[in-house]
């Protein structure tokens, strides 16, 4: 990708107050869009409850309407930097067909965890701690739980370019093409698969960790939506990328160049690709153009739904 002109001066002059600045007003904005999602979910559950709506019925509506609300609200703050960066022309062809597979992926990601936690629940499944109970260790906790989703997500990353099956739902996620902040989706059933082996085995080992990690959350939260933006703006400063991944980092792993297919498989953390062996570091500015050689995007809605189950391409 070629940087425009005004985003080059701008990449040239930013340092790290420039830096520390984006990303503090970042966090402030993506924790109050969090706090009302939370707001909206708690009179939501109030309504339904009033409404004597069934507790299973009453908790997925509800998870529904924040993971959507918070899907928009979020990844809406990166559209604005892109757009203002960029200066984009054609909002439609940029982000509608992102949007609409996000939130497709997102809504059918939701029914199934709702539904698999429920029969836990059933089954009287408790979680092996609960982080209110472990006491000084909530001192190095945030990171801790930060670095064993890392490492968690790193693995299933490469399992899902290793084997033919699960490829065939991760490459939904490759094909795309000019990837934005909102057009990062994935296939539903790659996220089924993230529940089953990361969300659901974190679930299990501890319960309720999200008031201790909440700025962890929040950060990792956007951390999706910046890896895949196109905005130099977002970039981290060379030293910092590596530790953490940036779009610019993550961009390669979307490379059309060959030489860097099978690099930068981590999702927060960039060491991860180190220690393993999978990384390429970019320099700043850096933005190759993304997708597979003869293997359009998907077209539809229905091709979305549909594309992994037939034919190998």
């Amino acid at each position: 990708m070629k940087i425009p002109n005004i985003a080059s001066k701008q990449l040239e002059q930013r340092g790290y107050w420039h830096f520390i600045a984006t990303f503090t007003v970042l966090l402030i904005a993506a924790e109050l869009l969090l706090y009302i999602a939370g707001w909206i979910q708690q009179r939501l559950g109030l309504s339904l409850q009033d409404m004597e709506i069934g507790s299973l019925a009453a908790n997925t509506i509800v998870a529904l309407t924040n993971g959507i609300f918070t899907f928009l609200a979020v990844a809406g703050l990166f559209v604005i930097i892109e757009w203002r960066q960029l200066r984009f022309s054609d909002f439609r062809a940029r982000y509608r067909d992102g949007l609409i597979y996000s939130v497709t992926a997102l809504a059918i990601s939701i029914l199934v965890q709702a539904a698999e936690f429920s029969l836990l629940r059933s089954l009287g499944v408790q979680p092996l701690f609960a982080a209110g109970d472990l006491g000084p260790v909530l001192v190095a906790f945030p990171l801790a739980y930060l670095l064993l989703l890392g490492l968690m997500e790193y693995w299933l990353h490469r399992a899902l370019h290793h084997y033919d099956f699960l490829w065939r739902f991760h490459a939904i996620h490759h094909q795309i093409e000019d990837l934005n902040a909102a057009r990062s989706y994935s296939h539903f059933g790659q996220d089924v698969i993230y529940i089953l082996l990361i969300t659901t085995p974190l679930v299990l080992l501890i319960d309720a960790p999200q008031q201790h990690i909440m700025l962890v959350t929040t950060f990792y939260l956007i951390s999706n939506y910046y890896m895949h933006s196109d905005a130099p703006a977002l970039s981290f400063p060379a030293p910092l990328r590596h530790v953490v991944a940036d779009n610019v980092y993550h961009h390669q792993h979307h490379t059309r160049d060959v030489r860097h297919i099978g690099k930068n498989y981590a999702s927060f953390f960039s060491f991860f690709d180190r220690i393993f062996g999978t990384q390429y570091m970019p320099k700043d500015g850096e933005f190759p153009k993304t997708g597979i050689d003869g293997y359009p995007p998907v077209a539809t809605l229905r091709d979305y739904m549909l594309r992994p189950f037939g034919p190998k391409t």
